[in-house]
């Protein structure tokens, strides 16, 4: 199988710049092929910024959005589309590509595996401050998203206490009917009292802040762009920031925002679908069963969390 990965430009990214050894299509940019030991993809942005990915109107974004996916299957014969950034948020989780009558592929958001990647990074920080989460406080930011959701079903049984952590007083409660756990939902930025701080938000610029943060805090940044900047880092060295989306690839991917070695989760799950050629979608709420699956896969296939990360610098020895 073949698969194509969809995103989006970057906050300081311009519009006529196009990356080198990208092309342009229309209101699209390509990237050159990639191969991933035989298993071959491509790698395409629409031209739209994460400000304009939330500001514009929906109709707008779809159509650029499908606009990709369509050039994807039909011109590059691939044959899996995973929606990268804010392109799935925009897209109910990829529900809607998967729904649209001209496209005939199949959609991973990719973040099963994201998800994953996430507690194992929560949980090799406390390991390594030699905590236990049954002693702390976690904030998840975002918590009825994708990858929130996801992540407060399998962390919030094992904190002392959580705080979820949304704007939509209906979607906590929607998200209260499936989390076991002592917890407490709100519609505000409540990560003071938190020891561990998980962010997976669609906001387009780094929402936390120095006095949103308690000293020594473990803050997982799953969201792309970063919910806590490297800004924040620098006038908090006490924080431990992780990178939340970043595993080990087997070999080197020249794909934008991603360290040497690196490779977003997101993209490793359609890649190792690829390799798997498993027919058929993952979008909308994670099958946590999907999850455990693509923890398997990547043991397999090698894209492992061998070691924490900031920015895409190791950890603990990370100097900003």
């Amino acid at each position: 199988m073949k698969f194509a990965i969809i995103g989006h430009l970057i906050s300081n990214q311009k519009k006529n710049q196009i990356p080198e050894g990208w092309s342009r299509h229309n209101n699209i940019l390509i990237s050159p092929q990639l191969n991933f030991n035989g298993t071959r993809g491509i790698g395409i942005s629409i031209q739209l910024s994460p400000e304009e990915m939330i500001q514009l109107p929906r109709d707008i974004i779809h159509e650029q959005i499908l606009e990709a996916c369509l050039y994807a299957t039909d011109q590059l014969n691939a044959d899996i589309i995973q929606l990268g950034g804010l392109t799935t948020s925009v897209t109910s989780g990829g529900v809607w590509v998967a729904k649209q009558d001209d496209f005939h592929g199949y959609v991973n958001h990719g973040d099963s595996f994201t998800a994953a990647i996430t507690c194992q990074n929560v949980l090799k920080a406390l390991k390594i401050k030699d905590k236990s989460p049954d002693d702390l406080i976690l904030a998840i930011v975002g918590a009825y998203g994708v990858i929130g959701e996801a992540v407060s079903q399998l962390l919030v049984p094992r904190f002392k206490e959580s705080f979820l952590i949304g704007r939509r007083k209906e979607k906590l409660e929607e998200l209260s009917s499936i989390i076991n756990g002592n917890y407490y939902t709100s519609l505000f930025l409540d990560t003071k009292k938190a020891d561990v701080v998980v962010t997976a938000t669609s906001h387009p610029t780094a929402l936390l802040r120095s006095e949103h943060l308690k000293e020594n805090a473990v803050v997982v940044d799953v969201s792309q762009p970063p919910n806590a900047s490297v800004e924040l880092c620098k006038n908090r060295p006490d924080l431990f920031r992780i990178d939340g989306g970043f595993v080990d690839s087997p070999t080197n991917f020249n794909v934008p925002l991603m360290p040497k070695g690196k490779i977003f989760a997101c993209i490793a799950e359609v890649i190792m679908q690829a390799m798997e050629g498993e027919k058929g979608n993952h979008v909308g709420s994670i099958d946590l069963n999907h999850l455990y699956k693509t923890e398997k896969w990547a043991e397999k296939h090698g894209f492992l969390l061998n070691e924490l990360t900031n920015f895409g610098r190791p950890r603990p020895l990370l100097k900003i």
